[in-house]
């Protein structure tokens, strides 16, 4: 998966494993940079959500909320990319790297993806979903504001840290930055007002699963949007 050659040689192949995505839609990308980090290759199917190919019936078997990703398993179907992150890390790496083993550093982590779950995606999806499906030409200036919010609670999160999930990327750094650089592209991070989340998202940047399983699709939506928005219609607060 990823940009073809540009990365490590895998070395698990799971060929029992499936995956529906789109790769413009941060939590399938977080799912594919996971599925990097962690040295795992599985099938992947491509979906088109413009063309409504996620409500079909043979998904919606898979998954009635109609969304992606979609993870299977063998008998296993996971739904949620939070899920299915975990589920990949703790049940094929036992390295423990991006999903710690002790209680502590695994709560660390789910507090990450709760925070994503529950607020940092509920943003993103509450600014892009108005301009990508309901003929909005701007982002909302209460969404803005919503998410500066979210940036100043990461910036205050990385205080003291180099990571947001310990003293290296978890599994808690690589699912909020595929949310996170998502919103990038519609409400910048400003390196003045947080510098400490502008650097942060810069060395994931530059980790290698995010450039072969984040950085294409980012591209995607980021075109996508562009054809969209107006620009320079964008508040701050």
């Amino acid at each position: 998966m990823g940009i073809s050659g540009s990365k490590k040689v895998i070395s698990h192949g799971l060929k029992h494993c499936t995956l529906w995505k789109a790769d413009r839609s941060p939590p399938c990308r977080a799912v594919m940079m996971a599925l990097d980090a962690l040295n795992l290759s599985i099938t992947e199917v491509d979906v088109n959500m413009d063309k409504g190919e996620h409500r079909g019936p043979e998904l919606a078997v898979y998954n009635p909320l109609q969304t992606l990703p979609i993870f299977k398993d063998r008998e296993l179907i996971l739904n949620d990319s939070h899920a299915i992150t975990s589920y990949l890390a703790a049940r094929y790496c036992n390295s423990g790297k991006f999903l710690p083993k002790d209680p502590g550093g695994r709560a660390i982590i789910d507090q990450l993806m709760h925070y994503d779950s529950s607020i940092l995606y509920p943003r993103f999806r509450a600014a892009a979903y108005p301009i990508l499906y309901q003929n909005c030409k701007y982002v909302m200036p209460q969404q803005v504001c919503a998410i500066e919010c979210a940036y100043r609670d990461l910036e205050c999160m990385l205080v003291g840290r180099t990571w947001l999930g310990g003293s290296w990327p978890t599994l808690g750094d690589i699912t909020i930055a595929a949310t996170l650089s998502t919103l990038n592209v519609m409400v910048p991070v400003d390196p003045q007002r947080y510098p400490r989340l502008s650097s942060w998202l810069y060395r994931m940047s530059e980790e290698i699963y995010y450039i072969t399983a984040n950085k294409k699709g980012l591209g995607e939506f980021s075109r996508r949007l562009g054809e969209l928005l107006e620009v320079n219609k964008r508040v701050t607060c």
